[in-house]
């Protein structure tokens, strides 16, 4: 194994860390903060020479890498990187401790929008530098997806598989600069689409700005406490509902509709079954959001639906969906968005392809004799590709039982410890004020061990169960 190698590609992650604080500190002179200013230069200073000297260090190493490379700089890399980014969120006084700025800095990289800070309170490059650090999360989670976790499933179902992922032998890490171009330049137009339709809607610019960078990256939180239409139009709220849509929907689909700019790519965009998926599932959490709540809300059910489903979890409305039974929104948490997406959760494909498995079983149960492959999308698929799927559901229920238990022994009741353990592993933050326990917790009033749970939880759902998973097995490191 070539240490090194992965030492250079954490280097690099340090420079584009390095050069999101210059972002920050640019905007925080903007808006005339100076002392933030400053000390967010003094950052971009601190995290460039570390990325700089990494770099140096390994510039001449090998550029042959192996797939055991990729995993283990695929964990360093999400474990790491909070560690550089929380530096903002103490230097710009939004958390306390340093711990505590960690578990805002895990939140926010993972997409999962589960935050101890009051908006009202914050300055603005803070609030800034926490909707951009959403956004960078939400790139490194798509391209990621694209590159090395496709490549880690050559022999599976396919299903991080995409017309983006093209590679040859040993050059895995030279694939995500491009592909990590590529994504970002998908998920920065569309934001700028976004902001521009919002602040048309009568948004304020600098809410337009960090709802448009959440909401492509699925992240869920806002510039401000409270409902959204507070301070957001219903023009504006269903703009920030499409770019949720958007970055709960497959990346390589969004991809072949921008570079083709055919009718038929719109036609593909909405006729992918992972997609249709997606819809169905939103589809039926707004028709029982509308039995429960009532047709006069259908605005604000019909938003507020999106936004959960794509596992941002904003909230339009006071009265919404907060007012269905817990379970329904658990259920749906878990579920998540798409493979190739910024969104959290199981993924609805695999979803889809365990009940497809699910009930060619149980024909073949009514008829023992008869020979019946599985088929989906047109392709027959071998039982035993299913195996990586079934393993990846076993090790995602066991991880959220013992993230249950974990939650358990540090404090939390049942019902709390289940709803928090969902919140977290499947990236969906904002689960716990939309499931109103009736403790009253609140990420605020988290002990220290129960925001480290939560970051293990976050970093695990975000790195994919089965990856994290298998670096703790003898046999993965026989192998380096």
């Amino acid at each position: 194994m070539a240490i090194t190698r992965i030492i250079l590609w954490l280097g690099n992650s340090f420079v584009f860390c390095a050069a999101l604080f210059a972002i920050t500190a640019i905007t925080a002179f903007v808006s005339l903060d100076i002392t933030g200013a400053t000390r967010m230069a003094f950052l971009t200073f601190i995290a460039g020479v570390i990325g700089a000297v990494l770099i140096a260090m390994t510039f001449n190493t090998s550029s042959r890498e192996t797939n055991v490379e990729a995993i283990i700089f695929l964990f360093l890399f999400w474990l790491t990187v909070p560690l550089l980014t929380a530096l903002p969120f103490v230097v710009l006084e939004g958390s306390p401790t340093y711990f505590a700025a960690y578990f805002e800095a895990v939140s926010a990289f993972t997409t999962t929008g589960a935050s101890q800070i009051d908006a009202d309170l914050q300055r603005p490059a803070l609030l800034f530098w926490r909707s951009l650090l959403q956004w960078f999360g939400g790139v490194c989670s798509a391209t990621f997806a694209v590159v090395i976790l496709a490549a880690l499933n050559l022999t599976g179902t396919g299903v991080h598989r995409s017309m983006l992922f093209t590679r040859k032998k040993g050059e895995l890490f030279a694939r995500l600069l491009s592909i990590g171009r590529l994504v970002a330049g998908i998920y920065l137009f569309l934001s700028t689409i976004g902001f521009i339709f919002m602040v048309i809607g009568g948004t304020p610019a600098f809410d337009a700005i960090c709802l448009s960078l959440s909401g492509i990256s699925t992240g869920g939180l806002a510039p401000r406490t409270g409902a959204l239409s507070l301070y957001l139009s219903p023009f504006s709220a269903m703009i920030l509902a499409v770019l949720c849509a958007l970055g709960a929907l497959n990346i390589a689909v969004i991809w072949d509709l921008m570079r083709g700019r055919r009718w038929i790519d719109v036609v593909r965009l909405f006729g992918n079954i992972e997609h249709r998926g997606w819809m169905v599932i939103t589809g039926l959490l707004i028709l029982l959001s509308v039995l429960y709540i009532g047709p006069q809300f259908l605005f604000g059910l019909i938003v507020d639906s999106i936004y959960f489903t794509s596992s941002a979890g904003f909230q339009y409305d006071v009265l919404s969906i907060d007012l269905l039974p817990p379970v329904v929104l658990v259920c749906l948490a878990l579920i998540g968005g798409s493979a190739l997406s910024t969104a959290g959760g199981v993924k609805v494909i695999r979803i889809l392809l365990l009940l497809r498995h699910l009930g060619t079983d149980l024909s073949r149960l009514s008829h023992p004799s008869r020979i019946l492959p599985v088929t989906f999308k047109s392709s027959v698929i071998p039982d035993r590709a299913f195996l990586s799927i079934w393993m990846y559901f076993f090790g995602y229920t066991l991880c959220f039982g013992l993230g249950i238990a974990a939650f358990g022994a540090v404090g939390l009741g049942l019902e709390d410890a289940m709803t928090v353990s969902a919140a977290t592993l499947s990236n969906m933050g904002p689960l716990l004020p939309l499931t109103l326990p009736e403790s009253g917790l609140t990420y605020a009033s988290f002990t220290p061990l129960q925001m480290a749970v939560a970051c293990a939880l976050m970093l695990l759902g975000r790195v994919e169960i089965l990856a994290a998973i298998v670096l703790f097995t003898p046999t993965f490191w026989r192998n380096t």
